[in-house]
């Protein structure tokens, strides 16, 4: 599906000067709010980030930064007492000062713009939206900040090491009101099921099946803990290379976090780049590379779904040479 060229190197040039500035990488006062959930109700200040953050900094860490001055209320006033009772529904606001977030990939492209939709090509590393170390370097901030006319919201995630295909709609399009009904169209036909993707994945080793339906239970959060859920993904080898990897076409019929990985790591061929999953079916940590690095393998390629507005069958595709 085709553009206007011309409004393709506007869009992109906005982005661009947004996001080659690397806005997070300069310090700043980091405020990250923290709403007090109904388990919490009448925990101390202390013990509730203390059970919120496990393993972070313990109980006296957390009145270390209490006692800096570094934890507010709703009303932006300073939490001095570490013992003060939290109430379900508050919130607090936990201040971060000069704070500075790791680099991240930029070379966004715009694949199609409409009345109602963008799709682009995110780029990898970049995470979705804020989280961990991340705030102002994902692309929910930083496409407010290129294009605040139009209110872009993504319909859908890419973890942030996986580059490709991206759905978002204009929440303020042309007629008011009405992207909710396009985004939910949108969220909904992912939830579905209905939403036909391919991926790329470069892997280490060669499988013994050409083409296959891997079935491994993934849990709820794609890592160690929540509850195993059934998932299905069509794995095809494409290209088996002379340096020991294969590149693969995978087909998720599920959509659970990390299910692709996972599936590849279960099968005994971990996708290269990947720092969780590792060979041999050993587990790393959760870091992400750094722009530069050798990064995840791992490619949105194709994506197929209906139009919000005309319920039309549409397809996006992008590049498949990046590994």
């Amino acid at each position: 599906m085709g553009m206007d060229e011309a409004r393709r190197k506007e869009l992109e040039e906005r982005w661009r000067v947004v996001a080659e500035s690397q806005p997070g990488c300069v310090p700043y006062l980091n405020r990250r709010p923290c709403r007090i959930r109904q388990h919490e109700d009448g925990l101390t200040v202390a013990e509730m980030l203390e059970g919120r953050f496990p393993g972070k900094l313990g109980l006296d860490g957390w009145r270390e930064v209490i006692a800096k001055g570094e934890i507010l209320t709703a009303d932006n006033e300073v939490v001095h007492d570490p013992g003060m009772r939290v109430k379900a529904g508050d919130r607090l606001i936990r201040c971060l000062p000069e704070w500075v977030e790791p680099r991240v990939a930029t070379d966004l492209r715009i694949v199609y713009e409409d009345d109602i939709l963008l799709v682009v090509d995110k780029p990898a590393p970049l995470p979705m939206h804020e989280g961990g170390r991340f705030y102002k370097n994902t692309i929910a901030w930083m496409m407010r900040e290129a294009w605040p006319e139009m209110g872009v919201q993504h319909g859908h995630r890419l973890d942030a090491e996986t580059s490709g295909v991206l759905i978002c709609v204009k929440t303020k399009a042309t007629v008011p009101g009405a992207w909710k009904d396009w985004n939910n169209s949108v969220q909904g036909q992912f939830e579905r099921g209905e939403v036909e993707k391919e991926y790329l994945a470069l892997v280490h080793g060669s499988p013994e099946w050409e083409k296959k339906l891997i079935e491994h239970p993934v849990r709820q959060t794609g890592r160690d803990w929540g509850k195993p859920q059934e998932s299905q993904t069509i794995g095809e080898v494409l290209e088996r290379r002379g340096d020991g990897t294969t590149l693969m076409r995978m087909r998720p019929l599920t959509g659970r976090t990390h299910q692709i990985r996972v599936h590849l790591w279960e099968e005994g061929h971990s996708i290269v780049g990947d720092r969780l999953y590792l060979p041999d079916h050993e587990k790393g940590g959760f870091t992400i590379a750094s722009p530069g690095e050798d990064g995840l393998c791992l490619r949105a390629w194709k994506l197929r779904m209906k139009h919000p507005l005309s319920g039309e069958a549409i397809e996006f595709s992008v590049s498949g040479d990046r590994f």
